[in-house]
Parts: C-alpha cells; structure tokens; sequence
C-alpha cells in the first residue's frame, strides 16, 4: 500500500472530511478506518494518559490511530486486538524503580507479571469453590496448589519467549533482540531510563512495526485463516494536517522505513494533507495534480521494487497537488472526472460465499446431518469401541458385528491396538515401539532392508468370552524378541523387522474376509512384506484364508495349526507343528492301549477342520470310545477310573467346563488321567487358573507342539548361564531396562509380574516362525548379483528360499549349513511342508493351580527327540 501525500498550500481542503463521508455512508459492511486531525492528536493522547503513572507514548500520533481503529462501530470489522504494539508501547512508558532486590532484573520481571495479569484477568468463577466443597483434605490441598501455581507458570512460559508477543519481539529486526539474552533483558532496554544506549529511531520503528504486525495478524496475512478471505477492504487511515512539528511526517517516515526493512507487506492504506512537501521528499519532483492520480499511482507500482531496493526514503510515496478550492478554474476534465471515485457510499466487495459465517453454518449443519444419517452410526461405534482407521498406511480396521462386535483389520503402530487383555495389549505396542525404532534405523542405514511380516490371529473376544488373550501375548512375545535381536543386538547388515498385526477376529470368523479386504492390498502395495505368520486356528475361514492368500503367491508359516491337508490348500503353506496324525499316536504311545482312551468331543463340529481332523485320525489309530456332549462341555459323562485315559477332543473355551464335570464326577483316586489336545496349551498358558481352588493337586497331560521349548529353556529365568538367545532376551525383556522403549519396559514389567515363570512353547514357535523369514532373506542376499543392498527381496524369491533350508537326517550326512535349528527343533520344508517331521510331546502339569512349576516332558515323538 503506497502512503498519498495531498499537498493543499496554505488554505484548507476538505477532501477528507468529504472522503469520512463518504466512509460513513457505508451502512453495510464498514470499511475500518481512522480519521485524526495530527494538530490536536497529541493533546487529545496527553489528556488520555494525564492520569496515568506512565510516560506519554513516544509517537502519540500512532497511539490515537490505533485508539480510533479499536473503536466498536465497524462491527465484525473492527479491530480488536494491537497486543504487540500495546505491549511495546506500554514498555517505553515504564520507569523501573533504583531496586531494592538481589536479583536486578526481579523488577523487570516484577513489572512483566503486571502486565500479564491484565492481560489476562481472572475469568469468571468456574464454580471451583462449589466442586472442592465436601472433598477430601487431599484433594482440597491439590486444588489450592492448581489455583496457586497455574498463573505464575503461565507467566514464566510467557516470559521465556513462549508466549506470542515476547516469541515475536525477539525474532524482528528492530532494536537488535539478539544482543539481549532473554525477552527480560531486552524488555528493560526499552524502559525510560534504561535506554539511553539505545537508538530512539529503533524503537519508534519497532513501535510501528508492532503496530503493523498486529494489522497483519488481524487480516490473517499469509496464513489460511478464513478471516483473510472475510476483509476485502484494508485499513484506511486518514491523516489531516500533518507537519513535521506534530510528528505526522515522522511518521509515514517511519512507516515507508519499516515497510522497506522489514520485507513484509501490511494492510494499511494511508491518506494524508499537509500544506506543503517537506524538502527530503523534494527528490521525488513536485506533486502531480490530482488529475494524475491514476497515472502516478501505476507508476509508483512499476518503481517499486526498485526504490524499496535502494531502501530509499520517498520509496512508498504519492505526492499529488490539491487545487485551491477558492480559486475558479476550468470545469473538470476527464482525468479530474476518473481521479476520484464519487458515486454514491463507499463499499468495500461483498465476501466470499465460501467464508461467509452463514455459508458455513448451513454447510456445517448439512454435513453433519448427512454424516449422522450415513455414517453417524459408523462414526459413533468406532469412537466409543476405539476402532477407526487412521492416515498410516498399514492401519485399516473396521468394526464388525454390530453393538457386540470387534474391531478386524491390521495395524502397525499405535493408534490401533486390538483387545481388551492388558497384557496383549502391551505386547503389541512393544511390538509398534519396535517397528518404528526399525524404520528409524533404515532411515539411518539405507543399507539395511526392513522386512515385514504379517502376524495374522484371534485378537478379541466377547466380553464374556474365554479367549486366547495369553497364548496370543506369548506369541507376540516371540516375535518381539525376534525384533529385538535384529532391531537393536545385530549392529551389521542384518534385515531390521516390521511386523504388522493383523486380527481376523473371535475364532478366526473374520479370516477371509480381513485376507480380502485388508491384506490383499497391503501385499499389492507393499513390497517389503514377505508373508504371513500365525493364523489362529483350523476352522474353515482360517483354510479359506490360506488358499486366498496361496492365490497371492504369499508365503505363510502356520504357528499353531494341526489339521491335514492344509499345505494342499496353498502351495506356498508352511507348518511349524506335528498335524494331528502325529498327535492321535502320541497319545496312544501315552495310553500303552488304544481301548483305556475315551475321546471327549462335541456331538456338533461340521464347521471345525481341527476337531474333525483330530477324530479321524484317532479313529485310524484304533480309538473308538468316544463320549459326546451337547451344548454345554459340563454336560458330559466322563468314565472314572485310574486305569483310564480321558482325552480332551475340543477346544480350550470348552475345556474349563470339562475339567470341573471330571473332577466333580469322579473322587480323588478314583480320576482318570486327564489328558488334553493341543488347544488346551491355551488353557495352561493362562495366568488366571491360579485363582482357582478346585484345582489344587490336579494332574494334567496335555499335548505340546513346541515341548522343547519348554524342557530347554527351564532354567531360563532361574539362572544366568544359559546363553541361548531367545532366553537371554526374554531375561532382559523381564529386567525392564531403562535403555530400551517406553513400551518394552511396561510389557516387560507385566511379565515379570504376571507370567508363568518358564519360556511359553508359543513363543519358541512364533520366534522360529519370524526366524525363518529373515534367514531366507539373509540367504537370499548372499547369492552373487548385483543390486542395491538396501531394497527388500521378491516375496516369491524368499518363498523359494524357504524350501532350500535342508536339515539332514539325524546320523545321516553332514549338516548343512542352511539348517535352521530353532528353539522348537530343526525346521525343514525341503521334503515337507506340513510338519510332520516336527517334534510333539506330551508334558504334565503336576499341580494346575501352581502356575509357578514348570511341565515336564513325559513322551515326545517323532525318534530323534528325547524328554529332557
């Protein structure tokens, strides 16, 4: 905006009181402005601060403009706020006194915590003194100490340059900030007495500058504010009278060197009158009749950048000549005529419809409305259940199953964890803290590829529901010190690991679909991902899933599924488990007699690969007593007898039910040997059975899938000698150091709280699983090729790799050096894909209500394998 000088001689011109008419006339959407007469403003100023302790304002002219602007008559136009001008003003006011403290500057701050205060009042009484009424001595002390201490450290935020103003003043040109340490320091330089050093030009421009910035602030310059879009008429100032003895020539001095210094655009036209041109303004030319105005004004434009350049001292000046209006001359011409805008009242473009307050009102009603009737409900249900997707890539969820329902999809990081089970929940934000600690490290070292892998398993659980919480949680553990040992021990070029989770739901109901609506676009999009690791359990949805994901070419290690025939459901299936042929006759090489056994099942399991599975191949190893039950597992007659062998066919949320009906039925002496399937590791990995009375001194057999974790690890926790790296990991995890995350040290607190004090079998067998990706990739990356370290492999390429890590017979051969020897035993797909080759056996838990003693091995199987 140019600063238009109206040079009028000696005899008055009323243009702008005609132009204040003209202003006034805008009944609709005022223009704000200011009209001062510069001959009686500064008495008008002094009168306004006579009464005052402080100073008068260094530039009283600038002072009654902004009085003027700040006035309520140009509705939502006005001017409401000059914060850093008020600020800045009343420091150049203030007198510090001699001081009487220690500290020099405590009067500075003394006088700073003045301000402050008023600034910001003491707003109504928020009926605090109602709430504290008839509360504990605790929790009166506590609100006395809020009421107490909240505006002092408002304050010191405010004063250590936190606050707005201070923030600002420090970082302008004006009066060199920088060469004070803090805002106080700098804050006393501007104070009457203390800045007899300064330059008094600094401070009237940074006044000015303040003054400025405020406008800006108030337009929303630069920023997408909509009040930006809302004035579309800038602040016009009128000036009456100006010499260079009132200060109004100082000032539009001030004003052209701020605007030239300090590179920054204002929104502030300004119209003076003056009697004549004073002589620094003389190298500009005399002032153009005002028929010109609009030729001058066209080519100040083109000489701007020039005269700003050169920081020149008429750089923002438009010297125009009024005529006499006693003086009878020519009738207009067509420049007077288009000089001045005279048609009717001034008024500035109607806003915008888009930022129109009303605008918005009504679009905000609509929107809300149509949200509430499409997606309110949608909306609502994953606010309250903590299920909404969220801008991460891999972090897709949605809730299923209405009221009562889950939260399915996947997740990488912590702004979607799954479950309710705190100890699971832990366990996955130890395992996101991990994730974003690898991506760190490859941000750091482009060399390391970061692999990720999907743990896909049953996350939730009704509410009322014994779900698989702590199973799950020794499975995360695995993984997590699988992410440990390559994230933070392995300093070289090993792969780093990612690991997404992924719930398919209650019972894996949700398998196929989170496969079709989640995974199958991650792996499309996401090259780093190599496969799948988990899969809950063999129910049809879980096969469904396999297949779905084999159709993707997507690797996938199962950790815990038994059923056969599932490597026929996907070429690219992997088992870490013995399958349920393996079970039936390890229970059978248990019993000694196929005929002692009697099978306890549902009557009802068309829908379960597992327990369908587990049937047919006891029946094929000659045990054909089978007692059923309907509905509920307590239901079930169970056959006594020592000499017995009753073997749990079902699954772990039916298992309680049966334990109670066996031990109820039949008296101590007279129990059969309870023996349990697989599922039922689930039942003994749950902390919560210590809590039940019943089952002090109840033996019980149950089938493990990774025993030798278990029987290997033993000591793990009881000792420091053993050296294995899963055990000197989960040690460590236990330690809660203060050198790792926030979240491995909560997870590892809760472990060493709450867990069974022994290494789970799932986490040996999840540890393994994520094992073998990074080894394939590893070996991957040894072959010789040309190609840039850092990229992850072909999932395809690993899936590969995956067969071509042979173990040898036992006593047959050298070992190769590909072998993978897990902590569950060797792993080798080479000549089968379904486990049949792993280790099963039966461990006893002597006492269930003894979490704290570790199973025993009692038979193990295949040969190769023996019971520690």
């Amino acid at each position: 905006m140019p600063l238009i000088c109206l040079v009028r001689g000696d005899t008055a011109n009323p243009v702008l009181q005609e132009l204040e008419d003209h202003l006034d006339g805008a009944a609709r959407s005022r223009i704000p402005y200011a009209f001062v007469d510069a001959e009686v403003a500064g008495e008008q100023v002094a009168a306004r601060w006579e009464e005052t302790l402080r100073d008068q304002p260094l530039l009283p002219l600038l002072d009654e403009l902004r009085h003027r602007l700040m006035a309520d008559r140009f509705g939502s136009r006005r001017l409401s706020r000059f914060r850093r001008y008020r600020l800045t003003d009343w420091l150049t006011g203030q007198r510090l006194p001699p001081g009487e403290n220690r500290d020099e500057r405590e009067d500075m701050r003394t006088m700073l915590r003045r301000w402050h205060a008023w600034e910001r009042a003491a707003g109504p009484d928020l009926g605090l003194t109602d709430a504290v009424a008839g509360q504990s001595a605790v929790a009166k002390i506590a609100m006395a100490l809020l009421v107490a201490w909240h505006r002092p450290l408002r304050f010191w935020l405010w004063s250590k340059g936190l606050g707005k103003e201070p923030r600002w003043l420090m970082r302008q040109p004006f009066t060199m900030p920088g060469h004070s340490t803090n805002f106080t320091g700098f804050a006393e330089r501007l104070t009457v007495g203390r800045r007899t050093e300064e330059n008094l030009e600094q401070i009237k421009k940074l006044l000015v500058h303040s003054f400025l910035q405020d406008l800006r602030v108030a337009y929303g310059s630069g920023t997408v504010r909509l009040r930006r879009w809302r004035r579309t008429a800038y602040t016009l100032v009128l000036l009456e009278n100006i010499t260079e003895d009132n200060g109004g020539w100082e000032l539009l001095r001030l004003i052209n060197d701020v605007r030239n210094e300090s590179t920054e655009h204002d929104p502030m036209l300004v119209v003076a009158t003056s009697a004549r041109q004073p002589d620094w303004l003389a190298a500009s030319g005399p002032p153009k009749p005002v028929s010109r105005a609009q030729n001058e004004l066209q080519a100040w434009y083109d000489d701007l950048p020039a005269r700003r350049q050169a920081l020149r001292d008429d750089a923002r000046f438009i010297c125009l000549a009024l005529p006499d209006p006693a003086e009878s001359g020519p009738p207009p011409s067509d420049a007077d005529e288009s000089a001045w805008y005279t048609a009717g009242p001034m008024r500035p473009p109607a806003v915008p419809l888009l930022v129109r307050r009303s605008f918005l009102a009504t679009a905000l009603v609509i929107v809300l409305g149509v949200a509430a009737v499409a997606g309110g409900p949608w909306l609502w249900t994953g606010i309250v259940q903590d299920c909404l997707p969220s801008p991460r890539a891999a972090v897709a969820v949605e809730w299923v199953g209405g009221q009562d329902g889950e939260c399915v999809g996947l997740s990488d990081g912590a702004a979607q964890v799954f479950g309710r089970d705190e100890m699971l929940r832990k366990a996955q934000l130890a395992v996101f803290e991990q994730n974003r600690k690898a991506e760190k490290l490859h941000a750091a070292k482009p060399d390391r590829p970061i692999v990720s892998i999907v743990y896909f398993s049953e996350l939730t659980s009704p509410e009322n529901a014994l779900g698989t919480a702590d199973s799950i949680s020794e499975e995360l553990t695995g993984l997590l010190a699988q992410q440990y040992q390559r994230n933070v021990l392995s300093d070289s070029s090993p792969p780093l690991l990612r690991i997404i989770i992924a719930n398919g739901g209650y019972k894996m109901t949700q398998a196929r679909h989170v496969v079709d609506r989640y995974l199958t676009p991650l792996f499309q999009d996401d090259q780093t991902v190599m496969g799948v690791v988990g899969m809950g359990r063999t129910v049809k949805q879980t096969e469904s899933a396999i297949g779905a994901l084999g159709d993707l070419g997507v690797p996938v290690i199962a950790t815990s599924l038994t059923g056969q025939g599932l490597a026929g459901r996907s070429p690219v299936y992997f088992q870490l488990v013995a399958g349920n042929r393996a079970q039936a006759e390890l229970v059978v090489a248990f019993a000694g007699d196929p005929a002692k056994i009697t099978g306890y099942t549902p009557k009802n399991f068309a829908d379960d690969g597992y327990l369908n599975s587990l049937r047919e191949n006891l029946e094929k190893v000659n045990v054909t007593q089978f007692a059923e039950w309907s509905g509920s597992s307590d239901t079930v007659a169970p056959r006594c007898g020592a000499d017995q062998v009753a073997f749990f066919v079902g699954r772990e949320t039916d298992f309680e039910g049966f334990l109670r009906k066996v031990l109820d039925t039949c008296k101590e002496g007279n129990r059969p040997q309870l023996v349990g399937d697989d599922a039922v590791a689930r039942f003994v990995a749950r902390r919560a059975r210590a809590n039940e009375t019943n089952y002090s001194k109840v033996k019980l057999y149950y089938v493990s899938l990774g025993g030798l974790v278990i029987s290997q690890n033993r000591d793990c926790f009881t000792s420091d000698a053993d050296a294995r790296p899963l055990c000197a990991i989960l040690r460590r995890l236990r330690s809660a150091s203060d050198d790792d995350g926030v979240a491995w040290q909560q997870f590892g607190k809760a472990l060493a709280g709450n867990s069974v004090p022994w290494i789970g079998e799932r986490v040996g067998i999840a540890y393994d699983g994520a094992g073998l990706f990074l080894r394939a990739v590893e070996e991957n990356k040894r072959r010789n090729r040309e190609e840039p370290s850092g990229r992850a492999p072909n999932r395809a390429a690993i899936t590969q790799e995956l067969r071509e890590l042979p173990c040898p017979q036992k006593d047959k051969g050298p070992k190769d050096e590909k072998c993978y020897e897990g902590e569950s035993g060797k792993l080798d797909f080479s000549t089968n894909r379904s486990g049949e080759t792993r280790p099963i056996s039966i461990l006893a838990v002597e006492d269930l209500q003894q979490t704290q003693k570790v199973p025993t091995c009692v038979v193990v199987r295949p040969e190769g394998y023996e019971c520690d």
